[in-house]
């Protein structure tokens, strides 16, 4: 016993050492998307849910020893919170943007596979089924909503409805007033089933227009920034013994991993 104690101890100590300023900190602030289920949602008159909470929870908290804070925002304003220093981190795909501002795992937390959806019975659906690559939907009207990044990125100069949130993309797409829409697969297909629309809205999915992942991405600002190399190992230990797997099994509904 008194050797366990001895351990736990010196674990402790070394820690504090290692990651003084982390623990100058009251939480590590996280934030998400409000509206991204499987991965991040808030729940009614409750804490956020989804999958990154659940591995930033057993990444950072439980194995890291780290307090961390869960909060949900539209996504755009999440990451003007990062950007300027009022949140400390979230998990998204690192795009150049991004990047300025962020210090970014290496490890992917999340792979992601964006393909297209479009309203049951629209006369163009054969042409969009044959659609290659994204210069191929120029002449098209596509929804989207506000603060994602990546389709802000490949999508610059086309046609494009930004709107609030994905709930409201999904709304006017079912009711045929876009051509389409272009997010993650796993996503997509969960709030279509979660708001009804499997009728309305069809899944193209030989579409694969982009395939990437997320990372978790920590203010420049944060002091938070510097356990990114620990996250790393943390997240490929998870991955080797199943941890992630673990996770991810209790959403095999709505994702799987490789």
């Amino acid at each position: 016993m008194k050797n366990f104690f001895r351990i736990v101890s010196f674990s402790l100590l070394t820690f504090l050492v290692l990651h003084p300023d982390v623990y100058a900190m009251d939480q590590m602030k996280v934030v998400y998307f409000y509206d991204f289920k499987p991965y991040s949602w808030k729940s009614e008159n409750g804490p956020m849910k989804g999958i990154l909470i659940d591995i930033l929870n057993e990444s950072l908290h439980n194995k890291m020893g780290i307090d961390i804070t869960h909060e949900g925002y539209p996504w755009a304003r999440a990451q003007v919170y990062v950007k300027a220093g009022d949140a400390d981190a979230f998990v998204t795909i690192p795009t150049p943007e991004r990047k300025t501002y962020t210090i970014i795992s290496s490890e992917v937390v999340i792979d992601r596979k964006a393909t297209l959806f479009t309203y049951r019975n629209n006369p163009m659906i054969k042409i969009l089924n044959n659609v290659k690559s994204i210069p191929d939907l120029k002449d098209f009207k596509q929804i989207q909503y506000i603060g994602n990044g990546w389709a802000k990125k490949n999508f610059n100069g086309m046609d494009v409805r930004w709107v609030p949130s994905l709930k409201e993309v999904l709304r006017r797409l079912a009711r045929g007033k876009y051509d389409y829409f272009v997010a993650s697969s796993l996503i997509v297909n969960h709030n279509i089933k979660a708001l009804g629309y499997q009728d309305k809205i069809e899944e193209l999915p030989n579409v694969v227009l982009a395939k990437d992942a997320f990372h978790l991405c920590i203010s420049k600002k944060s002091p938070f920034n510097k356990i990114i190399p620990e996250f790393d190992q943390t997240i490929k230990k998870m991955r080797q013994d199943g941890t992630l797997k673990k996770i991810f099994n209790k959403y095999r509904n709505q994702i799987s991993i490789k």
